[in-house]
This record gives C-alpha cells, structure tokens and sequence, in this order.
C-alpha cells in the first residue's frame, strides 16, 4: 500500500461512516473499516474495491477497548500506519426523567465518547512518532445545547467536543492536526422517523461533501449548516426562561422514536 494514506474509519456499516468511507476512498485513501455488522462492512469494501480503491474490513464493537485496538492494529498490519483517523461510530437515545438509569449513561458514552477516545488511543503515538497525521471526530450541534429527552447524547457530545479541542491544543506543535464535525439535522434512515421540525435538514450527500472538504483542508471545527449552528450559538445566551419554554414547546411535537441532531441508522454497528 505505500504510497497512499491510510485513513481507519469507525461506525463504517451505514450513515456518515459509510459515506465517508467512499468519499474518502474516492480522494485516494486506502480505507480501513470498523463495526460490528460484518456483512454490510463488507458492502462498503466492495463498493470501494469495485470504484478501484482499497479497503480492509475490522469487525468490532467500539465500546470494547480490546476490540479497538485489535483492529487498528489489524489494519495496521495489512494496510499500514493510519495517516488519518475518523471516530464516527455513535448512537442517539430518548429516555423521559421517569427512564433515568446511569447504565444506561455509562453505555452511551461507552460507544460515543470513550469509543472515539479508544480509537484515537490506538493511532496517536506513531502519529507523534512520525510528527504527522489527523484525528476527526464526528459530534453533534447538540453538543452545544441541551436538548428535551436525550440528556446522554448532548452530554457525550459535548463531551467529545472539549476533550478533542483540549486534545488539538496539546498535539498540534507535534504535528498532528484534530478536526471536530458538528453536524445538524442530516436525513438519514433514522431521522427520518422523527416526528417533530428538523430546521436545515439536509441530504446526506451535501453534508458527506461539507464534511469531507473541512477533512480534507484539515479544519479545527467544521459546523453546519449555518443557519442552525448560529442558531445554536445564539440559543446559549437565550434568558434561559425563554430558553426552557422554547425547548418545551418543540419537545411536546417529539415521540420516543425522535434523534438528535447528526443522528444515522445504527452508526456503532
């Protein structure tokens, strides 16, 4: 494989992983996969493969830290060091005050947070060794916001936002870049079950394409669409009277099966 960067992308079965992985096999990486369904992983490897790129496939649960580090360095092995790290795999949940259960939590940040934190765990010493290399984070306006019912998933990206900023800071005068996406509403399989107002949704393609042009020009956030992250700026100095009525009168129109923000069908898997 030399000759061409090896970007390891998690959460590669459907949704953002998926598309990324084409596009990014597209711009001439070779592309290592990680989730758990093996079979669509497997999809997503042919299609690569059929277009003329390469692709390795990495079954794995991102909230096993073993089985991250075992695929990293299966990749490693077969593809060569990772030139670019994209922790993409997550989940949304909706639970009432009446559902609260810390396991519940715990299994959460296990996959959005500690798997992003795992996976980077597995590439960030050769990146320092070799003085090169970019970490993407894929998290979520809802990071910057609470939002009705999915107390877990805004604190998980919230989360992965501080500690990836806090991370830049730390590895940038030793030459690895780190990219922070914070997507909006993105019509996916699962938003598109959601039974409440998605302003800004956007079709996946337009954002794969916003996305991979912040990845590509190694961007320290990439946020969008405008309109609604400049909302989601603005809501924070909201008198929060205001705020928590606002965000009651939306969450009244949600059901149990509504997403947040950036939310794709079974991205972990």
């Amino acid at each position: 494989m030399a000759g061409r960067s090896v970007c390891f992308i998690t959460g590669a079965s459907s949704g953002f992983g998926r598309g990324l992985a084409l596009h990014l096999a597209r711009e001439g990486y070779t592309v290592g996969l990680l989730a758990r369904r093996k079979p669509l992983l497997e999809e997503v490897a042919r299609e690569i493969r059929a277009e003329g790129g390469t692709a390795g496939v990495y079954p794995g649960d991102v909230s096993e830290r073993e089985e991250v580090l075992g695929a990293v360095e299966g990749c490693r092995r077969e593809l060569g060091e990772v030139d670019l790290l994209v922790a993409n795999a997550g989940i949304s949940t909706y639970a009432t005050p009446e559902e609260l259960d810390a396991r519940e939590v715990e299994r959460v940040f296990g996959i959005n947070f500690f798997g992003a934190v795992t996976a980077t765990e597995a590439v960030l010493p050769d990146m320092l060794e070799r003085r090169r290399g970019q970490i993407v984070v894929v998290g979520s306006l809802a990071g910057f916001q609470g939002l009705p019912f999915h107390a877990s998933y805004c604190a998980t990206k919230g989360a992965l936002f501080n500690f990836f900023e806090s991370l830049r800071l730390d590895v940038a005068p030793r030459g690895v870049d780190v990219t922070i996406i914070t997507p909006g509403f993105v019509k996916t399989e699962m938003t598109a079950h959601n039974r409440y107002p998605m302003p800004f949704l956007m079709d996946l393609e337009p954002a794969l394409g916003i996305m991979v042009k912040g990845i590509l020009k190694k961007k320290k956030v990439v946020r969008f669409p405008i309109p609604l992250s400049t909302t989601t700026w603005w809501s924070r100095v909201l008198p929060r009277g205001f705020f928590d009525w606002l965000m009651r009168k939306g969450a009244t129109r949600g059901s149990s099966s509504s997403a947040a923000p950036d939310s794709s069908p079974d991205s972990s898997s």
